[in-house]
């Protein structure tokens, strides 16, 4: 049985819908069942910061999907993600989980002040030693970060980016990544051992080429705005971030700038095939 966390999430939300699809099993542990959208789905709910709770809603299961989730709210948001990981290793081994699938993101193999990057690195490293098959998920940018700007983008023509436009960054479709992430949870469970998947989409982009693909889907102009690094905290903290999560955010962001989040495995990159465009025409279609 497969135990999907964050399963309202962008990557969490269609692998459920996929594992189905394809004949598999897929519970959802999620913290507020009225986000799920598919009332069919079977859930279980659980608050992650909570162990009691994640112990029971991995009952049963053989296989779990996990990722550290990232709440804007947050105080402190690595303590955070320390205790639910820490409470997924207790699940895991009182349940007897046989495979773990960690979504976690590329650039996690360095060890720096790299922000919400370091919380996928503590991800991978927290179930060392596990004896079970553990497949760690490493994905690039994901284009749904764009969607957050898409208003701005139709009233005012204008793409506010933390990145210098001219910056080009690998990226890829959620979509794509949910179903690569179905095929492996559908195989049977393999020998006690660590895999590495890290997945690009099948051009890098930057902000102005963002901006281009905007403005051909929306038949508008639209421009790029570079938001200054002395501006991003600010910027941040206007949109309802904490100190916290801010700070995290900003040492991501200049993480990905300083090009540090790269592929650990160069020459085994895996290609997801969507485009940026037919992304975004996917979801002005919904």
């Amino acid at each position: 049985m497969n135990i999907i966390v964050g399963a309202t999430g962008q990557v969490g939300s269609h692998l459920t819908k996929r594992l189905l699809a394809i004949g598999s099993t897929a519970i959802a542990v999620v913290r507020n069942p009225e986000k799920i959208q598919n009332k069919k789905i079977e859930f279980r709910q659980a608050d992650l910061l909570y162990q009691d709770q994640v112990v029971k809603a991995f009952k049963g299961g053989t296989t779990v999907f996990l990722l550290t989730p990232e709440n804007p709210n947050s105080d402190d948001i690595i303590r955070d993600t320390t205790t639910i990981i820490s409470n997924y290793k207790k699940a895991i081994l009182e349940n007897k989980i046989q495979r773990i699938v960690c979504l976690s993101c590329i650039g996690a193999h360095i060890d720096g002040n790299t922000g919400n990057v370091l919380m996928s690195r503590l991800l991978e490293k927290h179930f060392d030693g596990l004896n079970i098959e553990r497949i760690i998920i490493r994905p690039s940018y994901y284009y749904s970060n764009w969607l957050g700007y898409l208003q701005t983008v139709q009233e005012y023509g204008v793409l506010p980016t933390f990145f210098p436009e001219d910056l080009k960054v690998a990226m890829h479709s959620p979509l794509d990544l949910a179903e690569f992430i179905a095929e492996l949870i559908a195989k049977p469970i393999g020998q006690a051992q660590t895999t590495f998947y890290e997945l690009v989409g099948p051009s890098k982009y930057n902000s102005l080429d963002i901006a281009k693909a905007f403005s051909a889907i929306i038949d508008k102009e639209v421009i790029t705005q570079s938001i200054p690094s002395d501006k991003w905290k600010e910027t941040l903290l206007s949109v309802g971030f904490t100190n916290n999560t801010a700070d995290n955010l900003c040492d991501m962001t200049q993480a990905v700038i300083d090009g540090l989040t790269q592929p650990e495995f160069t020459d085994k990159t895996i290609t997801l095939k969507t485009n940026f465009e037919t992304y975004i025409k996917q979801q002005l279609e919904k």
